[in-house]
């Protein structure tokens, strides 16, 4: 893990409180929403506090990390939209949550690229090929999932995209979570 995400998250969570402040701001007789949102954004520090004291003991928080990244850019773009909008600097009030939509899909994507790169150790499974073929196979499904849902968001219209990309993820589930189902009950009868 690169040390410059270390300085990248707290910077990305702290850019997200000064926005939902200038939403706030701009847009008052929605605070109640504002301050729901500051309080999860404030919750933000456990994991960085977390992944800190893991990287102190020598441990990998690398995924931690990527957590909080990501979650606070797709808070980011969304959040930089609405108080776009509500300055006037766009016109177009779906343009952050087609952003944001499309970022869930390039968090999707990279969690599937990471998931056949984790190593299951030999012990915790009977048959390390056939694990490894299932985590190839899950990994590619969610990348595929997750490239499909960004590019539905940002090009398709918004009254299709919407059910179109939920179509996509339960699909993705169902396929993983069959072949995860066939997988056990080929280690249960080995």
């Amino acid at each position: 893990m690169r040390t410059s995400v270390r300085y990248v998250a707290p910077a990305l969570v702290a850019l997200n409180a000064v926005l939902v402040i200038a939403n706030w701001y701009v847009t008052p007789e929605r605070g109640r929403g504002w301050g729901v949102t500051l309080a999860f954004i404030a919750f933000l520090a456990v994991p960085i506090w977390l992944a800190r004291r893991l990287s102190t003991r020598g441990l990998d928080a690398g995924w931690l990390w990527f957590g909080v990244v990501f979650g606070s850019l797709m808070l980011s773009a969304g959040l930089g939209g609405k108080l776009a909008h509500a300055l006037g600097v766009i016109d177009n009030q779906d343009l952050s949550r087609r952003i944001t939509m499309a970022l869930i899909g390039i968090f999707l994507a990279a969690t599937g690229n990471a998931i056949p790169k984790t190593l299951t150790p030999l012990s915790a499974a009977c048959d390390g090929a056939r694990t490894q073929a299932f985590q190839r196979f899950a990994g590619w499904t969610w990348f595929m999932a997750g490239v499909t849902h960004a590019m539905i968001w940002l090009v398709m219209p918004m009254d299709v995209a919407k059910p179109l990309s939920t179509i996509v993820v339960l699909g993705a589930m169902f396929i993983v979570g069959r072949q995860l189902l066939r997988h056990w009950h080929t280690r249960r009868q080995a």
